[in-house]
């Protein structure tokens, strides 16, 4: 820790306090920049004849629930997803809906389906989640490699207890049902729902402003719910070539291989501790901050975050940050535990019923905090408090653990505060679990009493979005 004076203080405080006030905008503008590409890529989908609802299967991830639902077993292969029977029974698999699709415009699915034998199979839709569900037979699924259209309007639709009924014009649950003798299977390669005729051309909408991320992500999904194939500012670019998104973790990868390699030279240290802390964060940062943690993350982002959390190890295991421990300073430890009880008081004042998360989800909840704070903290942190006067160690810290949380606006300041308080006190103690436990008892209490209230969710990246 390098000594600083009280005007050092005051100006760390007038900064904090501004970043307090510009992450919600900060927030608004990353939401609506992705809004505007979704839309551009989703135009030029349409333009080129497909649609964003197609799906290739190889792994069960790539199904609902990664299962099936009923009389199978599921098995992914290069060559698509396996379903064999079980017991003879009927078994469905769920297709990936990451918003309503409209199948009164987008009214053919498009099946890549082959089985070992002759199939019954039949789709199960939901127009919403909570509606009931419609049925109709599709016929026999054929030996062989075969490539199905099915017009979806023209199905002979019917309700739970099989009476007639309309065909749906929405979805929000599409699943394809298979009835296979017990020793058949059916591979399942791919599927799309694709217009019957012509290219579709979506309504183009214009974005309000001066709306927060929450807000504008509420305004999307209002528009969705009346138009599911609205899309937004029309006049946006094209999306950009594919090859660029793997140019960010190239160079991350060698300004890391050129700091592995060249820092270990004597010499300024204060700014080599800046640079390495600077470094083992814009990896995760960027990853985080470019939207990437979103259902299928694409491999140059979890590349650019290996990276980064590879180059903090690297620096573990040579000691080059200031030692920490795990326990120890018992005695002060409650201090991290008082952003539990804000928490609670949150939850008291302005929060919902709780609704605690499952156990499973909790324990993620544990893990993540310890890897959060040991990156933020116990490395990151301990290099800047190496190198800057305290105050601005702590600021800086707490920032980066901010913006790990972009752009969940609400979330982004409830961390900034959190871990202001948190780095104070583990740059004095250097005990990593008290803040670690505090972190996720915290988390979780914000998860059951604020989420979906004040709190979108806790989600942060591209899971933000959905």
């Amino acid at each position: 820790m390098r000594a600083g004076r009280p005007w050092s203080f005051i100006a760390a405080t007038i900064v904090a306090l501004a970043l307090l006030a510009l992450m919600p905008r900060l927030a608004a503008v990353v939401v609506r920049g992705a809004i505007e590409r979704d839309s551009a890529a989703e135009r030029a989908t349409f333009e080129a004849g497909g649609s964003p609802w197609s799906w290739r299967f190889r792994a069960p991830d790539d199904v609902i629930a990664g299962r099936a639902f009923g009389g199978a077993t599921v098995e992914g292969g290069r060559d698509g997803l396996t379903l064999r029977a079980t017991d003879g029974s009927a078994a469905e698999v769920g297709f990936p809906l990451f918003r309503t699709a409209d199948i009164r415009r987008i009214d053919e699915l498009h099946l890549q389906v082959a089985a070992s034998a002759p199939v019954h199979a039949f789709l199960a839709v939901r127009e919403g989640l909570d509606e009931p569900t419609r049925h109709a037979d599709v016929g026999e699924l054929m030996p062989g490699a075969a490539g199905r259209r099915i017009a979806l309007p023209a199905l002979d639709w019917r309700d739970d207890d099989g009476r007639p009924i309309a065909a749906p014009t929405r979805a929000a649950m599409l699943r394809l049902g298979v009835v296979m003798p017990v020793g058949t299977s059916v591979v399942l390669r791919s599927a799309a729902l694709l217009p019957s005729s012509g290219i579709v051309e979506p309504h183009a909408g214009s974005l309000p402003g001066r709306l927060g991320a929450e807000a504008l992500l509420a305004w999307r999904d209002n528009q969705r719910a009346a138009d599911p194939l609205v899309t937004f500012d029309q006049g946006l670019r094209r999306p950009a070539p594919a090859w660029l998104e793997e140019v960010p973790p190239a160079v991350y990868a060698a300004l890391l291989i050129v700091a592995a390699v060249a820092w270990r030279r004597p010499g300024a240290q204060r700014a080599k501790d800046i640079a390495k802390a600077l470094l083992v964060l814009a990896g995760p940062l960027w990853f985080i901050a470019s939207l990437g943690f979103d259902g299928r993350p694409a491999l140059a982002g979890i590349a650019t975050f290996g990276l980064g959390v590879a180059y903090a190890a690297l620096l573990a295991w040579r000691h080059d940050p200031p030692a920490w421990h795990w326990g120890g300073a018992w005695r002060s430890a409650g201090w991290p535990f008082l952003a539990v009880v804000v928490a609670a008081a949150l939850v008291a004042l302005v929060g919902h019923r709780l609704a605690w998360p499952l156990p499973g989800r909790a324990l993620v909840y544990v893990a993540w905090a310890v890897f959060q704070q040991w990156l933020v903290l116990a490395v990151a942190g301990a290099l800047l408090d190496r190198a800057l006067p305290r105050a601005w160690a702590v600021l800086l810290t707490a920032l980066a653990f901010a913006l790990l949380h972009t752009p969940n606006g609400v979330l982004m300041q409830l961390c900034f505060v959190a871990e202001l308080g948190w780095a104070w006190w583990f740059l004095r103690h250097r005990s990593l679990l008290p803040v670690a436990l505090a972190h996720a008892a915290s988390a979780l209490l914000v998860q059951a009493g604020l989420a979906g209230g004040i709190l979108r969710s806790l989600e942060v990246s591209g899971r933000f979005l959905n």
